[in-house]
């Protein structure tokens, strides 16, 4: 979706909206730091629509990342159960205090989230909590690094992230986003893009637009996969190597023999000259799945 008819109203109203609230709040002495990449936005509509997609309701506990002065996290507290907010930064939590002093159902934690005990954060949280989070593009990956595959009983993950970010998250075979961030982001979840939001929306605007995604988690992997470890070693270095056929860019990497990656790919109807980039998430699943069986087998 690129916003839909709500888009240029956004643009109009939303901004202004936006810029007169974080004058206010600069004003109050909150400063924007731009090397924790904030960008804050303030449209209390838009953000209660982006929750309400993302499915947020009173039965949920959810994590947010990065509150910063609090407008998101109203609207959270509103819609959920419980919200735990975590915060890197120190001079923003009196702000986020006072925005979210109504409720009694937030807990504030200020603190790096890459460096906290995600266990023991999960474990206050229970099963199937929700993850939200307007992630700093510096970050991102590293955001996501901390949740795909880490076994956290998460229920879903619904962040605002670059729309460039955003297209490679959904982004299929013949895409030309389409790679790496791709596949770990569909063997993990199930992406859909929610919303575009102009960089314009945000205070201080960023450089680029944006876009909200919900990553729902997959309870198991697409389809069974015989060793993990080898799948993630052909895709990695099949899209370093775009430019290069996928038996050449497989030279070389452990577990990978010559012969026995030709039959896989033969036996998946495909010609020793395809590239990576034009696999499926599984058609790359079942190559590897082949060249395990073929491994095992010698």
């Amino acid at each position: 979706m690129h916003g839909g008819p709500g888009l240029p109203a956004l643009r109009r109203n939303g901004v202004k909206k936006s810029f007169v609230k974080g004058e206010r709040i600069r004003e109050g002495g909150l400063r924007y730091k731009h090397d924790l990449g904030q960008h804050f936005l303030y449209d209390t509509a838009l953000l209660r629509s982006l929750v309400a997609r993302a499915g947020v309701t009173k039965a949920d506990s959810v994590l947010e990342i990065g509150p910063g002065a609090g407008t998101l996290t109203v609207c959270l507290c509103e819609a959920a159960q419980r919200v735990l907010a975590v915060e890197v930064d120190e001079a923003v939590i009196p702000f986020l205090r006072v925005a979210t002093e109504g409720f009694g159902n937030v807990d504030i934690v200020q603190g790096d989230i890459r460096k906290l005990d995600l266990q023991s954060v999960a474990a206050t949280l229970g099963n199937g909590f929700l993850v939200v989070a307007n992630i700093p593009y510096n970050i991102t990956m590293p955001i996501f690094d901390l949740f795909w595959g880490s076994g956290l009983p998460v229920r879903q993950m619904s962040v605002m992230v670059q729309a460039e970010v955003a297209d490679k998250l959904v982004a299929l075979p013949g895409d030309s986003a389409y790679g790496l961030t791709s596949l770990r982001c569909r063997y993990y979840t199930e992406p859909a893009i929610i919303e575009h939001v102009p960089a314009e929306a945000f205070t201080p605007p960023p450089k680029v637009d944006s876009a909200f995604v919900n990553l729902p988690f997959r309870a198991a992997p697409p389809a069974p996969v015989t060793d993990e470890a080898l799948l993630w070693r052909v895709v990695r270095a099949g899209f370093a190597q775009r430019r290069k056929t996928l038996l050449n860019a497989l030279k070389g990497v452990a577990g990978v023999m010559p012969e026995p990656a030709r039959a896989a790919l033969h036996a998946l109807g495909l010609p020793a000259t395809v590239r990576g980039e034009a696999f499926s998430l599984l058609e790359w699943i079942a190559f590897a799945n082949a060249l395990a069986s073929a491994s095992t087998s010698q």
